[in-house]
């Protein structure tokens, strides 16, 4: 006998097939080379219907064949033949059929509540139980089985929790999400696409400092009655992690306040960035820095996208007025075209010239440069040409650190002056926009 009637790992599978095709006086084979032809399934079916089909088998065997390829391929068809028959559980699962279909279902996910298919991902039946592994309570590294009500209430099991994930997109967070029940969590990934709680007292939707990623989130409204002033999304008083949002796109929709962030009475120095690079619109009453008796937040980086709200005001001051002393690099969209009102905008550490603490960029020496470096590209670089009727309104310090008191560059000798030219020559005499220092 040849190797390959020997070792049916080495065959190859269209040599099989030439041989069983080869014998159709064995109508056992029949069915694999043509599915309409079962002799034993008809058979069965005649004897005792779908249920006698392995009693018809027990009556053929023993099998023998012509060669061992054909005796293998006998018993793995009498296996697969068994298994088509049995039963997983009463009213359940009775086949393999049965098996895919289960499989199918999950796996094609649901639009309403935004559970992304994976059709795409199923090639074999194998293969679906790993696509649903993470099925269960998702979003946190949990044992599987753990009930939602313990992961709620177990102090241990509250404690194991360091991250929280979504992956399901589209849907629309209406209540607050209470990340403060998990203490050890650093990091939120929340897959909404808008925001829209009720706004009836100040506060923070979100509470607790982590790593908040809103891959999805395009509007943020406020809903309800009552004076929403002083709420904002995320709390600033004790964020020192990163906040990504990298589709949102405007914030407000009524005559309710509601900001991004929210301060209030707080010393908040630790670093950290906000990154919309789509953000287009604030509504009436809205703004990005929700204020409340003033504070001081460590934000060192703040990315917007292209503004369309005339004269953009991001503060709302509400007593004394927020402090942002790290905030370094504020970057507008490429053509902003619309006037810019950052009276408001104060960073101390950032305008200081003997600290190096904001420096990113090795070719600058300290803090100012830096800062004005950021200014020319992120902000100067991106106001629309011609910009005639439209006015660049700057705090004090900030007006201060680039012009004098007669709108012309500072020239104070400290090898910072060519930066500060390449400005003014950029916002006033190239794209011909009106710079005004606040009061």
């Amino acid at each position: 006998m040849s190797e390959i009637k020997k070792n049916i790992e080495t065959c190859r599978g269209e040599d099989v097939l030439a041989e069983v095709s080869a014998l159709p006086q064995d109508p056992h084979f029949g069915s694999l080379v043509n599915e309409a032809f079962d002799p034993m399934q008809q058979q069965a079916l005649h004897q005792a219907g779908y249920d006698g089909y392995s009693e018809v088998i027990e009556q053929h065997k023993p099998y023998t064949f012509a060669s061992d390829i054909i005796q293998m391929k006998s018993n793995l068809l009498l296996l697969l033949r068994a298994l088509w028959q049995f039963p997983f559980g009463t009213g359940t699962l009775r086949s393999l059929s049965d098996m895919w279909q289960h499989y199918i279902t999950r796996l094609q996910g649901n639009e309403t509540y935004g559970i992304p298919s994976r059709l795409s991902s199923l090639t074999d039946l194998p293969s679906a139980p790993l696509l649903l592994a993470d099925r269960k309570i998702s979003g946190a590294d949990i044992p599987d089985g753990m009930s939602l009500v313990r992961l709620l209430c177990d102090s241990t099991a509250v404690a194991s929790v360091t991250e929280i994930t979504d992956d399901n997109a589209g849907w629309t967070m209406n209540k607050r999400l209470s990340v403060s029940q998990f203490a050890n969590c650093g990091k939120v990934m929340i897959g909404c696409s808008e925001i829209n709680v009720q706004m009836t007292s100040s506060g923070s939707i979100l509470n607790s400092d982590a790593e908040y990623d809103f891959t999805n989130l395009k509007r943020i409204v406020p809903n309800g009655n009552g004076d929403g002033y002083g709420v904002g999304v995320f709390n600033g008083n004790v964020q020192s992690h990163d906040i990504n949002a990298p589709e949102l796109e405007e914030i407000g929709g009524s005559n309710y306040g509601i900001g991004l962030i929210r301060i209030s009475d707080s010393n908040n120095t630790n670093p950290f960035a906000v990154n919309a690079p789509k953000f287009r619109k604030l509504w009436s009453g809205s703004y990005l820095f929700s204020l409340y008796n003033g504070g001081k937040i460590g934000i060192t980086k703040l990315v917007l996208g292209k503004i369309e709200t005339n004269n953009f005001q991001p503060y709302h001051v509400y007593g004394s007025t927020v402090q942002t002393p790290n905030l370094i690099h504020w970057e507008f969209g490429q053509d902003t075209a619309v006037s810019l009102n950052l009276q408001y905008w104060n960073p101390t550490n950032a305008l200081d010239a003997s600290l190096d603490t904001l420096v990113t960029d090795e070719d600058c020496h300290n803090n100012l440069e830096q800062f004005l470096k950021n200014f020319r590209t992120y902000i100067a670089l991106r106001l629309a040409d011609n910009g005639s009727g439209l006015t660049l309104t700057l705090s004090q310090a900030v007006f201060s650190s680039i012009w004098d008191a007669n709108g012309n560059p500072q020239v104070l000798g400290d090898g910072l002056d060519q930066l500060r030219a390449d400005i003014h020559n950029i916002v006033k005499t190239t794209k011909h926009w009106d710079v005004n220092k606040a009061n």
